[in-house]
């Protein structure tokens, strides 16, 4: 059934380090838009040695490949299609091939964006999955090559950083090895804690009211500190909360077990994670201490729902301010269910 005049059909599609995602949407006249469908590929694209400069053949296939079934997922919602990729392909110098291949084999035109880039529009999904665009609210979201950290209110940034911290990229530089080495934990706290006092001053300035997570990273963690309160797991873990004493105790979990195949056993975790789980879970722990953070909200949108609405408001020209009553709508609906 055609969506109408009031609503059309878009597409986005986030390249990152671990997976490529696409999610479509309907999208209303209001601003807002439903989501249907979605797609999910982990192709770890950032998984060559070294910093990440070069992406590996076997990478580019499975990441063309998947653009492909993404492409053709799109074309038969007949949706428009909008592609941003971030630090895998932004840092590699063999980007320009992969690009390429985007277009000549999936016809995906790829744009490449900027951290502080790829920061703001993380933001905008965030804002459309919890209910804080009237507080000032700290990000925090872990991929697999970078972390975007921001301080931002009514969905304006008031500051953000990308900075090189990734659960892949921390796996690679301190346990890509069958077992924990004596004192690379150690190492890689002291790493991450270097990285990140610059922004922390620059917040500080700023202060925040609440601090939201999202990424795969942080929603598997949720799951873990899920299951360690003896719950079942949620159908959805947006909106979910868990406190720093709670992340804590996870990490405290996954650094008992030295090997990957230990880790797997650790209660909720996603095994499709086990390898790289710890890497990020260390970059949350220390930006949990670092900014004082009691507890963290978890938002299941991010990136590719931030594309969505950017490319709406490019569109349509809406401003934000529908967002500014998402916990009223929230409640309106499931009190109609």
């Amino acid at each position: 059934m055609s969506p109408g005049p009031a609503a059309q059909t878009l597409a986005a599609i986030d390249i990152g380090t671990n997976s490529v995602h696409l999610v479509v949407a309907r999208a209303y006249m209001t601003g807002r838009f439903e989501v249907i469908g979605r797609e999910k590929e982990a192709v770890r694209l950032g998984s060559g040695q070294g910093e990440m400069k070069r992406l590996s053949p076997a990478a580019i296939d499975r990441a063309i490949e998947a653009l492909r079934r993404f492409r053709q997922v799109a074309d038969v919602a007949d949706a428009p299609v909008r592609a941003v990729a971030t630090s895998a392909v932004r840092e590699a110098q063999n980007s320009a091939a992969f690009l390429r291949r985007a277009w000549e084999e999936a016809g995906i035109d790829v744009e490449v964006i900027s951290g502080f880039e790829e920061a703001r529009l993380i933001h905008l999904g965030v804002l459309q999955a919890v209910p804080v665009f009237d507080r000032r609210a700290l990000l925090v979201d872990i991929g697999g090559g970078s972390t975007e950290l921001l301080v931002g209110e009514q969905g304006e940034a008031l500051a953000a950083r990308s900075l090189k911290l990734g659960a892949i990229r921390m796996t690679h530089r301190f346990f890509d090895v069958a077992r924990l080495k004596p004192g690379a934990v150690d190492k890689a706290r002291r790493y991450i804690r270097s990285n990140l006092v610059g922004f922390a001053r620059e917040a500080d300035r700023f202060g925040f009211d609440v601090a939201v997570g999202s990424s795969g990273t942080i929603e598997a963690l949720a799951a873990m500190a899920n299951a360690r309160r003896g719950e079942s797991a949620p159908q959805t873990f947006n909106n979910f909360s868990f406190t720093a004493a709670e992340l804590d105790s996870v990490v405290a979990d996954l650094v008992a077990a030295p090997t990957v195949a230990e880790r797997r056993k650790v209660p909720g975790l996603d095994v499709s994670r086990a390898d790289i789980i710890l890497g990020g879970a260390l970059i949350l722990e220390q930006v949990v201490a670092t900014f004082g953070i009691d507890e963290l909200l978890v938002s299941d949108y991010a990136l590719r729902e931030g594309v969505l609405l950017d490319t709406l408001q490019r569109l349509r020209g809406r401003s934000l301010h529908h967002l500014s009553d998402l916990r009223r709508r929230s409640v309106d609906h499931l009190a109609a269910l």
